[in-house]
C-alpha cells in the first residue's frame, strides 16, 4: 500500500538524483550539493513517512485479527 505522499517523496528523490547527475555533467557544484541534499531530505521523509504508515496498518489489522475469545472456550 503505497499513500500520494510516498509517490511524490520518491518523484521528489528520483528528481533530486537526476539534478545531481546534471549538476556533475555542466561541472556545477552548486548544482550537486543541491541535489544531494534535496536527495537526502526526500529520502528521510520519506522514510518517516513510510514508518508512519506501516504503524498505522498495524494498529488497525491488530483487532480484526484477533481470534474471539468465546470461540476459543467453546471449541475445548
Amino acid at each position: 500500500m503505497t499513500t500520494k505522499t510516498e509517490d511524490r517523496l520518491l518523484g521528489l528523490a528520483v528528481a533530486a538524483i537526476l539534478a545531481t547527475l546534471g549538476g556533475e555533467l555542466l561541472g556545477s557544484q552548486l548544482i550537486i550539493t543541491a541535489g544531494v541534499v534535496a536527495f537526502v531530505l526526500a529520502l528521510a521523509a520519506l522514510f518517516g513517512v513510510m514508518s508512519v504508515v506501516l504503524a498505522v496498518s498495524v494498529a488497525r489489522t491488530s483487532d480484526l485479527n484477533a481470534p474471539d475469545p468465546t470461540a476459543i472456550e467453546s471449541a475445548r
